[in-house]
């Protein structure tokens, strides 16, 4: 049986151009909200703090904030405040994200079915904590 996934597509013309006004950890940011993202999207809310960001890339908070500034001055992130409706108390941040603007679709593939592990061999789980998570708002 096959299983759906998802596929990002590039277009390297407009990608280039992001990449040299971003930076590398820039891109690497876009790449990892990317593959959050459902296929057919163009912009996605993710909400996150810089530091659970920095874990799923692997670098500091301090080079993940950097580089959603540049990434908000590129025109590819619009941060959003989210504040508490009678006090007016900061409660998080999310990221409007135009993966359009930045040269990445997101794509539903077919892949082939995954076959079954024999019984001596397992899968290795994920290392990051399980309370670090990044999500995307419909």
């Amino acid at each position: 049986m096959r299983r759906e996934g998802r596929q990002l597509v590039v277009d390297v013309e407009q990608a280039g151009v992001v990449r040299g006004r971003v930076g590398p950890i820039g891109w690497v940011v876009v790449e990892v909200i990317a593959g959050q993202a459902p296929p057919g999207v163009g912009v996605v809310e993710v909400r996150c703090s810089s530091r659970s960001l920095a874990g799923w890339v692997g670098v500091s908070k301090d080079s993940v904030a950097r580089a959603l500034r540049a990434l908000t001055d590129a025109g590819v992130v619009e941060r959003v405040d989210h504040r508490d409706d009678r006090s007016g108390r900061f409660v998080s941040t999310s990221y409007l994200v135009d993966l359009a603007a930045a040269g990445i679709s997101v794509a539903s593939v077919s892949l082939p079915a995954t076959p079954a592990l024999p019984a001596t061999e397992s899968l290795r789980t994920d290392d990051r904590p399980s309370d670090d998570q990044l999500s995307l708002l419909g």
